[in-house]
């Protein structure tokens, strides 16, 4: 890409009139590629095009302090923005990035992102593969129509009135690693689930209590549910790892994400509207959040951590981007290794650095690892589904 390129691109975000690739070009940081390439942009020129992102994105972004409501397109990428054009500056200057760096160059064969798939297990434990389903009505139990849309999502509905019979049966949305998908629960409930994530619930809520059990991550819109008494039902979502890390979610009406893989250290529940109470199962032990908060349970501790976060950080994964904020390298890997569904295995010594940045999902493993080796504090090398990670 040629200075000409570049600014013509830049200019194009700047107006709003960027196609949705064209977003994701320079909003996933596709400049790093400058670094490892003869550019004819120099230190000057470099500076001018994080200017002009950065003034991009304040014309984007409206405050509205009254009422501490933030409207923003990409406020959160801003410092982001900084972060890693001020990478592509220090490195073209420098000139400090190897030829044997660049994927794009030494590997062919590039592994692509996941997508849409998921595996179905209905009450009678048939199974129905979600990733090969014809769209339309693939499964009817009990007066429910299971019904597959060709954006990926699948959606319950009542069908006829013996669907009373259904509150007794249980489906299971299984994910696996490189796989993600939406279901609409029969309550109007939306959830996303992420990579290697599974959801257990009735074909049909009772008129007392909603009930979930998650493993994994998904993020969760609550719909508002009355009973016959005009009264709300509330919402549950259990996760039972054990090792003192079950925990359990109530909620009446909100927006939610919950973090809860076994091979992580902590679950992390982060909210986005309303309100929810976390139960520690194993201590006993409960804490409310509110907008805008995330709880962190660990086996180590029976306390309930709770603290303030930017929320929207931690559903990106759910609008395609990786977003990491002063996270440490396994964790992150962990996060390419669900997606890309490759293997991690780690040399040397260990890495004790925090990083941070976004970048798309829908990138290739290889890019996504080229702009993790920008830093300088890691490198990587791919060997078929098993990627090396070396200081």
């Amino acid at each position: 890409m040629n200075k000409a390129e570049v600014e013509k691109l830049l200019q194009k975000y700047r107006d709003g009139l960027c196609t949705e690739q064209e977003k994701a070009l320079v909003e996933s940081w596709h400049l790093a590629e400058l670094s490892a390439k003869k550019s004819e942009l120099n230190h000057t020129d470099l500076i001018e095009a994080k200017n002009q992102i950065w003034n991009a994105i304040e014309e984007q972004t409206e405050f509205k302090t009254g009422n501490k409501y933030v409207l923003w397109v990409k406020i959160a990428s801003a410092a982001v923005v900084l972060f890693f054009i001020g990478f592509v500056i220090n490195n073209q200057i420098k000139k400090q990035i190897p030829a044997e760096q660049d994927f794009s160059k030494t590997t062919t064969k590039t592994i692509k992102p996941g997508g849409n798939k998921a595996t179905l297990t209905l009450a009678d434990g048939s199974k129905i593969s979600l990733t090969d389903a014809t769209n339309g009505i693939i499964a009817k139990q009990a007066g429910i129509n299971i019904t597959k849309t060709n954006k990926g999502e699948l959606i319950y509905t009542v069908a006829s009135a013996s669907s009373a019979k259904a509150k007794d049966l249980f489906n299971t949305i299984e994910t696996p690693r490189g796989g993600q998908y939406q279901v609409n629960l029969p309550d109007g409930t939306k959830v996303w689930l992420n990579a290697e994530s599974s959801l257990k619930y009735p074909a049909v809520f009772n008129q007392s209590n909603r009930v979930v059990e998650l493993k994994g991550e998904a993020y969760f819109e609550v719909a508002k549910l009355l009973n016959r008494s005009g009264k709300r039902v509330p919402f549950k979502v259990k996760s039972n790892l054990g090792e003192g890390r079950n925990q359990e979610v109530e909620v009446l009406g909100t927006h939610f994400n919950i973090n809860a893989y076994q091979d992580e250290p902590s679950n992390k529940t982060t909210l986005l509207e309303g309100s929810v109470r976390i139960l520690n199962v194993s201590a006993s032990t409960s804490n409310l959040l509110k907008p805008g908060q995330q709880s962190i349970i660990r086996s180590s501790s029976p306390l309930i951590l709770v603290k303030d976060v930017d929320a929207e950080e931690a559903v990106t994964w759910k609008d395609g981007f990786f977003s990491f904020n002063d996270e440490n390298l396994e964790t992150i890997m962990n996060k390419i290794s669900r997606w890309y569904n490759v293997d991690i295995e780690y040399r040397g010594n260990k890495i004790n650095k925090l990083f941070g940045g976004r970048i798309s999902r829908f990138n290739s493993v290889n890019e996504v690892l080229e702009t993790l080796q920008t830093t300088g504090d890691v490198h990587f090398k791919i060997e078929e589904r098993r990627i090396l990670v070396m200081p």
